[in-house]
């Protein structure tokens, strides 16, 4: 199979080109430097030379493949623009292929809104995004309709690896001994993923027959931060202090990425689970942080 991936040299699209290669398949990945080609090669992947912000530089590859995965983003203040311009552009790119495309867009938990009690988010959750990630609802309405595409949105909860995520910026601050700033109370849950897990169920929304899904992808369904917080404590032995931090006032809530940050929300997994069989290798709260405390 011939796997396209914009980001792929990002936190979830090079866990995603990683697992690919190691289950054979042929993976060309949007490059936009030379450092990003060299890394993509590293990895064993294609590097195919080009820009998010120019969609008429590499959509026509992307529909030559079997499959492409969306996990590219600018964040830069035209980020919903350029996101929901190259996919209309990729749309229009397939309309004279003879089987539709299948197309994983990465969506996120921060379209949807905070819960309570014992509430949980599932793919049927209607969305209430945070203002900087609206134009993702917007995008995924418009992939949705018509059957160019067919299309697998996968919404990941907190993303988490050795190097970035929560688990890691707590880690670091423990480590420099100051407190850990963050837009959360500290009873504000948060849904968690390991990157490589993660990854692994990319690969197996694409091996499905069934290929027009929404799956939420949390392994851990929620957690304060409180509690994560206390997880790392133990785990090297020093105290680690939550400070909530208000909203910056000097940045647009259209360009917040943080934002998300203070939302409180439980994911459940059951559908997920039950159309791809995902299993997830870190599915407590102590396997994670061993895993990925350095």
């Amino acid at each position: 199979m011939d796997v396209f991936v914009t980001g792929g040299t990002g936190l979830i699209g090079a866990a995603v080109v990683k697992e690919l290669l190691s289950k054979g398949a042929r993976v060309i990945a949007l490059a936009r430097s030379e450092a990003a080609s060299d890394k993509l090669r590293a990895f064993g992947a294609s590097a195919f030379p080009g820009d998010l912000k120019h969609a008429e530089s590499w959509v026509g590859r992307a529909a030559s493949c079997d499959a492409v995965i969306h996990a590219g983003a600018t964040f830069a203040a035209d980020m919903g623009r350029i996101d929901r311009l190259s996919m209309l552009a990729l749309k229009q790119a397939t309309k004279h292929r003879k089987q539709p495309l299948k197309l994983i867009y990465t969506g996120g938990i921060w379209l949807f809104p905070s819960v309570q009690g014992t509430q949980a988010i599932t793919e049927k959750t209607p969305f209430a995004p945070v203002p900087a990630f609206r134009f993702m609802a917007e995008t995924i309405r418009t992939l949705s309709h018509g059957t160019d595409l067919n299309l697998v949105v996968i919404h990941p909860a907190l993303v988490c690896s050795r190097l970035s995520g929560p688990i890691a910026e707590m880690t670091e601050a423990l480590k420099a001994g100051r407190p850990f700033r963050t837009r959360a109370a500290s009873e504000t849950l948060w849904p968690l993923v390991e990157a490589n897990d993660l990854a692994a169920l990319y690969v197996l929304a694409l091996q499905q027959a069934r290929f027009r899904m929404t799956l939420m992808a949390s392994s851990i369904s929620g957690i304060s931060v409180r509690h994560l917080a206390a997880h790392i404590s133990a785990r090297h032995g020093l105290p680690l202090e939550i400070e909530t931090v208000q909203a910056d006032k000097a940045v647009p809530p259209e360009t917040d990425w943080s934002a998300g940050y203070a939302l409180s929300q439980k994911i459940d997994v059951t559908q997920t689970t039950r159309a791809t069989g995902w299993q997830p290798e870190h599915s407590t709260i102590e396997d994670m942080v061993v895993s990925l405390s350095r």
